[in-house]
């Protein structure tokens, strides 16, 4: 038998049905193909756009998707990072703050909401404990559940979560530079370089540096010329999150003192504090959030990380997702239709 080789428009190799429902399978499934699959695959369907979207849509209506949803949520937002948390003594709270940012997740993609609700929301996700603590009322039992929320409760997406807050701490107060990193890595796929060998520390035992507030120190520590091309890009973001403390809890005084959570970015773009950060992603960085979660979406997709040679279909994908609305549940479908995705 002669093997057929097909190319896509971009002159790549086209997997085979049976590769592409592999794929698919560790894709939405962490798994392997189930009957329905290897069917299609013998008899040489999978890749009719219709068939594949149908199959799409039943991976992901099936109970073994659960597993795609934790483990992309986990890899995207680092929640890894909450293995280290020592300082939230309550595992119940601990436990709810983790499966916050994956019940957010899992109820967008089941309504194929738009992806901007992950900046901000007028709703939550949460339990009895985690309602609790955010202080939103008439929440009772163990299971998460959607609840509208009100603006002077200060939450809404994914960046008020108390998940990304506490692992982004220093374990008694918040880190600015650490939620300024991940804002960079997470939301806007834009890591900073690594902090160059011999960063100077911040001598806390100094009476002067014990007298500021951290925004004052981190301002300070900014004036080292060794440190300020990096820090001018990252502290700004993680001033934002000021409001907000080592436990994720709201606040507007520290030490007595009102939080300054207003800062400057590097293009001199003002940000006042959560509420201002929010506004500034959704107006002026939406093209930006939205190329980066097709970015992390079809690097999770291929297993690997993406190449130079991605970069033209990863732009053709983003601009697809944008014009057809932003929607999590398209992306899906737009990233198992894509030449990357069914190419070797």
């Amino acid at each position: 038998l002669t093997q057929r080789i097909t190319e896509n428009k971009d002159g790549l190799t086209r997997i085979s049905d049976w590769e592409l429902a592999k794929r698919l399978a560790v894709f939405l499934w962490s798994s392997i193909p189930d009957a329905q699959l290897q069917q299609l695959a013998e008899q040489e369907k999978l890749k009719d756009p219709a068939i594949l979207e149908a199959e799409v849509k039943r991976m992901l209506a099936d109970s073994r998707s659960s597993r795609f949803v934790a483990h992309f949520v986990e890899q995207w937002l680092g929640l890894d990072g909450m293995e280290s948390v020592t300082h939230v003594a309550d595992d119940d709270l601990k436990n709810a703050m983790r499966k916050e940012p994956v019940a957010f997740f899992d109820d967008l993609l089941k309504r194929n909401g738009s992806v901007f609700d992950f900046i901000h929301s007028d709703y939550a996700l949460v339990n009895e404990r985690l309602a609790k603590h955010y202080r939103i009322r008439d929440v009772l039992g163990s299971h998460f559940r959607k609840v509208s929320i009100e603006p002077h409760l200060n939450r809404g997406g994914l960046l008020t979560g108390s998940a990304i807050l506490a692992m982004n701490s220093d374990g008694k107060d918040s880190n600015p530079l650490k939620r300024g990193v991940w804002m960079l890595e997470r939301i806007l796929n834009d890591p900073p370089p690594p902090p160059p060998p011999n960063v100077p520390e911040v001598d806390l035992a100094d009476p002067e540096i014990q007298k500021m507030t951290l925004k004052e120190r981190i301002a300070n520590h900014r004036n080292d010329p060794a440190c300020y091309s990096c820090h001018a890009r990252i502290d700004p973001w993680g001033i934002a999150f000021e409001n907000y403390d080592a436990l994720g809890s709201y606040r507007t005084k520290i030490n007595n003192k009102p939080v300054d959570a207003s800062s400057f970015l590097f293009n001199k773009q003002s940000l006042e504090g959560m509420n201002g950060l929010k506004r500034y992603l959704l107006e002026e960085r939406q093209d930006q959030f939205a190329r980066a979660m097709v970015r992390k979406m079809t690097t999770y997709a291929l297993g690997r990380p993406l190449s130079f040679s991605d970069h033209a279909e990863v732009e053709e994908l983003a601009a697809e997702f944008r014009k057809k609305g932003d929607r999590l549940g398209d992306l899906i479908y737009l990233v198992t239709q894509s030449g990357i995705f069914n190419s070797k």
